[in-house]
């Protein structure tokens, strides 16, 4: 009889640790959710087109293609590379939420690629999403802007641009802007 009182009592023991433990994959991300966000975007832009223009060191191409989502999950890379949420990062930005923002900031001191990002809400829909990342060490220096912008009527992504830096040293810095609008024919 003690044997089975025993058995129960760690078995209520082993169940009651659990319940209130958090799994993964189950949290609240910290931050802005920038990947989950941008993959849900893919989905719903399959099959839809982008017209954009990429401007290297001054010579400017003009591209217009269909994308199906495994394509604009390429397209929005520098956004999802932008993504903070990883439990290395989790104390290193500085969160500042209102009604119509959420600002994610790097704290002095802490280490990140991934300087600031803004969120802009227009009530519940996202406005725009934009960030900074930086790169620096003795021989290189890299610096990414990105913004994206949703249409006001519609809520549905509209068009970004991304501007790079890159500088090497002893050559001359390369730049590349790309700018984008997203066609819903």
């Amino acid at each position: 009889m003690k044997y089975y009182l025993l058995l129960i009592s760690i078995g209520f023991l082993v169940i009651g640790c659990s319940v209130g433990e958090n799994k993964p994959g189950l949290s609240e991300p910290v931050y802005f959710p920038l990947k989950d966000y941008f993959e849900v975007q893919a989905l719903q832009l399959d099959g839809k087109g982008v017209s954009k223009e990429i401007t290297v060191n001054g010579e400017k191409e003009k591209i217009k293609k269909t994308l199906d989502s495994d394509g604009w999950l390429r397209e929005f890379e520098f956004f999802i590379e932008a993504d903070i949420n990883s439990s290395s990062l989790a104390g290193s930005y500085e969160t500042r939420r209102s009604e119509k923002a959420i600002i994610h900031e790097l704290k002095p001191g802490e280490k990140g690629k991934i300087k600031r990002i803004v969120v802009n809400f227009d009530g519940e829909e996202v406005k725009d999403i934009s960030f900074v990342s930086r790169t620096e060490n003795l021989f290189y220096s890299s610096e990414t802007r990105g913004v994206i912008y949703n249409q006001s009527l519609t809520g549905k992504l509209d068009n970004y641009v991304v501007e790079t830096m890159q500088k090497v040293v002893f050559l001359k810095p390369n730049k590349m802007i790309i700018t984008a609008a997203i066609n819903y024919y």
